[in-house]
């Protein structure tokens, strides 16, 4: 269920969607549920700029909170609280570093970090004891944009490399609403989830009205399609993902839809707070 929330959720100079915030209802229908619609997770959505530490640099910030609290249907069952962050560099968009957390995970939180330079992905995790020294260290200013400056220690590299234009699962989105997003346009974007790397094609399919909370929007309709890439081969990561867009130069998220053997899952948008 968790991985199905964060796969279902124009970055150009002007950046668009710069100081955003939304917020997101996501609902269940199935076997689980006696086909009737509920609600299993608040979702929060914020992207806004970062200066990096005086190198006269910006980059992005994307955070997503997932929260299963208002829901006993989930909290009685798989409770889940969680925080992603993305942060990516522009012209072009690449992932610089992706942090996660997961309260339930005893783990606590990890940072990746995609060093281009020495082409590695490398995993870091709060307060890990490797046991023998390292020479991978964190560079200050992404140490100190971990939540909370958190005492993260060097963990392993993952056993991919860090590919051109390679973004993490949170920026994914992001990417396609920087894009020139004509009917019949399709991407293919590398992608790392710290651990794992994939192949997304996207596809948009057309527009089609849609009606969001008493708002009717001209929507682009979007299919994602992920593959797991393992030893040179590439299998089916996921079912199809369908995304809605607003065809406005924002690119507002409205609609995340997934299908599978388990039923159906919605990410609905509730809210918009441009304003930071």
């Amino acid at each position: 269920m968790v991985l199905i929330l964060l796969l279902c959720v124009n970055i150009a100079q002007a950046m668009p969607f710069d100081n955003e915030s939304l917020a997101f209802h996501a609902y269940y229908q199935g076997p689980f549920s006696g086909q009737k619609q509920i609600g299993i997770a608040d979702v929060h959505w914020q992207t806004l700029q970062v200066n990096m530490n005086g190198s006269g640099k910006t980059a992005i910030e994307t955070r997503m909170e997932v929260s299963s609290e208002a829901y006993d249907f989930v909290e009685k069952l798989y409770p889940f609280r969680l925080l992603y962050r993305s942060l990516v560099s522009l012209q072009p968009m690449v992932s610089i570093a992706y942090e996660r957390y997961d309260s339930t995970d005893k783990h606590g939180r990890e940072l990746t970090w995609l060093d281009a330079e020495s082409s590695l992905v490398l995993r870091f995790r709060e307060g890990y004891e490797a046991g023998r020294e390292t020479d991978s260290q964190l560079p200050g200013v992404i140490a100190s944009w971990g939540s909370q400056q958190q005492d993260y220690q060097f963990y392993k590299p993952a056993r991919h490399k860090v590919l051109p234009q390679m973004v993490d699962e949170l920026a994914l989105l992001q990417r396609i609403r920087g894009e020139e997003l004509s009917v019949g346009a399709q991407f293919e974007i590398p992608v790392t989830d710290g651990k794992r790397q994939y192949l997304y094609k996207v596809l948009v399919m057309g527009s089609e009205p849609l009606t969001m909370e008493n708002k009717s929007w001209d929507a682009l309709k979007i299919k994602f399609n992920g593959y797991r890439i393992k030893h040179g081969e590439n299998t089916q990561a996921h079912d199809t993902v369908w995304v809605w867009l607003a065809n406005t130069p924002q690119r507002t998220p409205l609609r995340f839809e997934h299908r599978d053997a388990i039923g159906r899952f919605v990410i609905d948008l509730l809210a918009i707070d441009n304003n930071g």
